[in-house]
């Protein structure tokens, strides 16, 4: 493969993910300094608190429903294609998770082609599982995420065990990265080029 084209698919998918508001998204610094962000605060820091996250459903306060272009406080708003419009907050969260994927974890692991294949492929799924929802939700059109699902479909299809297990060069340091679980394959494409 010419050049891996999963940080555009990722890029997409964060743009889609800020939809997805239904669950309490937590925010932590472990004690490497590393933001995180997940749906559950880690198991040392179970006071954590989610961050707020203000719902663009069309249902908040105000009354009013999601009337195209309605200016009434609390009431859906709408791109020009129809799409709804996130809130600052949620655009914020959407910022960091962006960053957040686009980092690699320093600590180096071993070589696993079963759980770099394993991690490729379940994130190429969530981020096809995301895109729909946001499509059903209202956050994407149905064209944009016709345009790039194929895409991600691709870029999944091109990894498996045994091209792991015969890789050399960049693209071996890509299937090393993506060893660890910490690692997303936005950040091992930019990372390691191939």
């Amino acid at each position: 493969m010419k050049k891996l084209a999963w940080m555009a698919c990722a890029a997409l998918v964060v743009a889609w993910g800020v939809g997805v508001q239904a669950q309490s998204v937590y925010k932590w610094v472990d004690a490497d300094g590393k933001t995180h962000y997940g749906s559950q605060p880690p198991p040392a820091k179970q006071d954590t608190e989610p961050l707020k996250l203000q719902s663009n459903n069309g249902t908040g306060s105000g009354g009013a429903s999601g009337s195209k272009g309605a200016s009434a406080k609390g009431a859906q708003q709408y791109n020009p294609d129809g799409t709804k419009k996130v809130s600052k907050d949620v655009e914020e969260f959407g910022d960091g998770l962006k960053k957040a994927l686009g980092t690699v974890d320093s600590k180096q692991v071993p070589l696993n082609c079963a759980t770099a294949v394993d991690n490729i492929h379940y994130q190429a799924d969530l981020m096809l599982e995301v895109g729909q929802k946001n499509v059903r939700d209202g956050y994407m059109t149905q064209a944009a995420f016709d345009s790039a699902a194929p895409q991600i479909r691709e870029n999944k299809g091109k990894y498996s065990v045994s091209d792991c297990q015969g890789s050399s060069g960049n693209k071996k340091s890509f299937y090393q990265c993506m060893s660890s679980s910490k690692n997303h394959v936005t950040g091992c494409g930019k990372q390691h080029k191939h």
